[in-house]
């Protein structure tokens, strides 16, 4: 389950970047869609985070063990 959660919260966050851009630039007359650009750059750190806390928990294993 671990390995799928870095993937799916980097695609979560990459199509919530996209659409809050895409509503930002159409909505000319607020800013809403500046929300939901942030929670997608917030779900992208999220999930670089967590595949680098994966690999760094991978390679040190193999350090251990091998």
């Amino acid at each position: 389950m671990s390995r799928w959660l870095a993937p799916v919260a980097g695609a979560v966050g990459l199509l919530a970047l996209v659409v809050g851009l895409v509503w930002a630039e159409l909505d000319m007359t607020s800013m809403s869609g500046v929300g939901l650009v942030g929670l997608g750059a917030v779900g992208l750190l999220l999930g670089a985070a967590v595949a680098g806390v994966r690999q760094g928990a991978e390679v040190l294993a193999r350090h251990r063990h091998g």
